[in-house]
């Protein structure tokens, strides 16, 4: 078996896609306003953006988000100096739901933000 992305469902592909291209500074490999569709290359892993209602209209079946900020699994991006990482998203509007601190047992620096539709995001330079 072999994992290929994780497909994040959003309400607003739009505002999604504009969130994870222009604040979290993620280059789409594969862009689809017509479809709601978009696809970052990360490295190891990819993430996948698709609209609910395209999943829905797909699979057929009303995909209604249930409560907004439900943190069902967390994303983790490595970034390689996260203080600047954090000025630049916070320059451009991001809202850290923390901000950086040391986690010293883990050997990293972490943040967490959240995106448009709540998806809780770990944010992390490695220390080690």
């Amino acid at each position: 078996m072999n994992l290929l992305q994780i497909r994040i469902l959003v309400a607003d592909f739009q505002k999604s896609a504009a969130f994870y291209q222009d604040i979290l500074e993620l280059k789409a490999d594969w862009y689809e306003e017509a479809q709601e569709y978009a696809l970052y290359h990360t490295g190891a892993a990819r993430i996948e953006l698709l609209s609910r209602k395209a999943m829905g209209e797909s699979i057929g079946e009303d995909l209604v988000p249930s409560e907004p900020y439900v943190t069902n699994f967390v994303l983790n991006i490595e970034v390689p100096d996260i203080d600047a990482f954090y000025v630049r998203v916070c320059e451009k509007g991001g809202t850290f739901v923390k901000e950086p601190f040391n986690l010293p047992a883990w050997g990293v620096r972490l943040a967490h933000i959240r995106d448009v539709d709540g998806t809780l995001i770990e944010v992390y330079e490695s220390k080690k």
